[in-house]
């Protein structure tokens, strides 16, 4: 039987002295509770993030387990030196319309931020409960902006038809695609308030660069 990725990370961190969810998390750049999940199969590891893991692990991992937890993945190419190519893996079809997608960076973008307009979906994850009906989504944390409340790795979800409310946290789309987890603090006619966390401050972002906002839901 072959044992899947995350099994596998997850045996070699219990059993080799030195090497520990904490130290793998900082590695990749992400917070412990999303290597939590990465190692027990509740999300899904990318493509890119197999050489990075290898890297801190010291071992070169067996791939022909499917990397993901409930989901696999295709391998559309592998580079001859076990390096993965320019061209990502994609997920599998969507079983059920229990799951949503989850939105990532652009193929071949260099951005620190999903982008909705590339349809770069990444992951497939269980629906929330606040997500009943409709066209679902969610993104994963790229950047550091809204530290400590979100950390890089994080799940977060939106209701594209739930309207953002004041205080509360939403993703702004931007006319190119590009989507920033903010907090809506108001608008106006030309511009949107929004506020972030790392640094602390306040910005109007103009109306006419934004696309749509949307209420975030939950996290994961």
């Amino acid at each position: 039987m072959v044992t899947r990725i995350y099994e596998q990370i997850r045996k070699i961190i219990e059993n080799t002295p030195g090497k520990t969810q904490k130290g793998l998390a900082e590695h990749m750049g992400l917070n412990p509770a999303a290597v939590n999940r990465l190692i027990h199969g509740r999300r899904n590891i990318m493509a890119t993030e197999i050489p990075v893991i290898e890297d801190y692990l010291g071992v070169k991992l067996d791939l022909s387990g499917g990397i993901g937890g409930d989901f696999e993945y295709r391998q559309d190419k592998l580079s001859h030196h076990h390096g993965f190519s320019d061209v990502p893996m994609q997920p599998a079809p969507r079983p059920t319309d229990n799951y949503v997608p989850v939105y990532g960076a652009a193929p071949d973008s260099l951005q620190k931020c999903p982008n909705l307009e590339s349809g770069a979906v990444v992951d497939w994850v269980a629906r929330h409960p606040a997500q009943a009906g409709g066209n679902a989504f969610a993104i994963y944390v790229f950047s550091d902006a809204m530290e400590p409340r979100y950390f890089a790795g994080e799940l977060v979800y939106v209701h594209p038809g739930r309207p953002p409310e004041q205080g509360r946290d939403c993703v702004i789309e931007m006319q190119n695609g590009d989507a920033h987890i903010t907090r809506y603090l108001r608008q106006s006619v030309d511009n949107i308030r929004v506020a972030q966390f790392n640094p602390p401050e306040e910005k109007d972002i103009p109306r006419d660069e934004v696309k749509a906002v949307y209420a975030v839901v939950g996290r994961g």
